[in-house]
């Protein structure tokens, strides 16, 4: 090899180099990019579950609401009817009490209730 051709193959391996540099900063700032894009999304979607929690935490709070609720009335549809027996009238059967106490019960109950497809 002579001279001039270690001097061009020095030139191709130097531009080669620069080259390379160039597509290692490219890529360092597309990671960069990507991670930030994902990092936000990442983020967005954090804030739509928590939000999804929260909402599942008010109609839980909803249900132990009403279940008190029903429980109040049951009792007082109860003493109303065992006063129309008193009067010799023949009222319509009762509602069924709910099976539990506890709202985690209830809740379960009503949950597999509405899987075997039963309404009250």
């Amino acid at each position: 090899m002579n001279g001039q051709s270690v001097e061009r193959l020095m030139d191709i391996i130097l531009q080669m180099k620069i080259n390379l540099a160039h597509i290692n900063e490219t890529l360092v700032q597309q990671t960069y990019e990507i991670r930030e894009q994902l990092g936000l999304l990442f983020n967005e979607e954090k804030g739509t579950l928590e939000r999804c929690l929260c909402a599942i935490d008010a109609k839980l709070q909803d249900c132990s609401t009403l279940i008190a609720d029903y429980q109040r009335r049951h009792a007082d549809l109860a003493a109303m009817r065992e006063k129309l027996v008193q009067l010799d009238a023949e009222p319509a059967a009762m509602p069924p009490p709910l099976p539990s106490d506890t709202v985690e019960n209830i809740i379960a109950w009503r949950l597999g209730e509405i899987k075997a497809g039963a309404r009250p």
